[in-house]
Formats: C-alpha cells, structure tokens, sequence
C-alpha cells in the first residue's frame, strides 16, 4: 500500500502567534524563543508559545493525559477545572442518576428507559 502525499495535505508544525509554518518542530521551537520573546513558555510537544507559566501548565496537561480533577459525584476526571466545572452542571440540572453507570437524567422517563440496559448486562445466556 502506498501513501503519497502533497505539499497541501502535509501538517507542519505551525506557530500559534504569528501563523508562521516549519518543516520539524525544533525550529518552531527556536523561532518562538527568537521571535517571540514576550512568549517565553514554548511547548517542547507542539511549539505553542505562551505568555504566562499558568497558561503553560494547563496547556500541558493535554500531552501528559493527566486528570488532576474528579467528580465527586461519578467520578470521572478531567485534564483542567474548569471542564470539571462545566461536567458538574451537568449533575445539577439532572436529578435522577444510576449508580451501575454512574449517567444522570432530568426526567425519571429518560431514567426508566435506560434502566433496562443494566438487566441486559446481567443476563447470563
């Protein structure tokens, strides 16, 4: 099988300030650290340049997979706070929750109707 590629279809690695374009990663790298001087936090991952270290940080938490914040509610965790925050909307506008699944429903309709699936589960054929 082959792949054959065009100068269009290739991604390089792009420079999140100016737009500018790179063939490898290390010169984005060396260009944001020259260019952008006002940017000193370069992303080693994917070159983006930021101003502030706490932009940095949260910025880093994409390559690392890390998921410092759960919920206390289901559990699931997330990358930076303020997902979780939006994810715990979610839980206080839903007031039926299954705890098999740990999913939330406004209506007990919707409830009723998912339920089925766990006995599903348990079925052993």
């Amino acid at each position: 099988m082959s792949t054959s590629y065009t100068w269009q279809t290739l991604k390089f690695p792009t420079c999140n300030v100016c737009g500018s374009e790179f063939l490898i990663l290390d010169l984005l790298i060396d260009h944001c650290k020259e260019q952008h001087k006002n940017m000193p936090y370069v992303c080693e991952h994917c070159g983006r340049a930021d101003k502030y270290l706490s932009d940095f940080k949260r910025h880093q938490v994409m390559h690392t997979g890390e998921r410092p914040h759960a919920c206390q509610v289901c559990g699931d965790a997330f990358g930076q706070k303020f997902t979780l925050k939006t994810h715990m909307k979610r839980h206080a506008e839903n007031t039926y929750y299954c705890e098999e699944c740990k999913n939330s429903f406004k209506s007990e309709e919707e409830f009723e109707r998912h339920k089925p699936i766990h006995a599903k589960e348990k079925v052993v054929v």
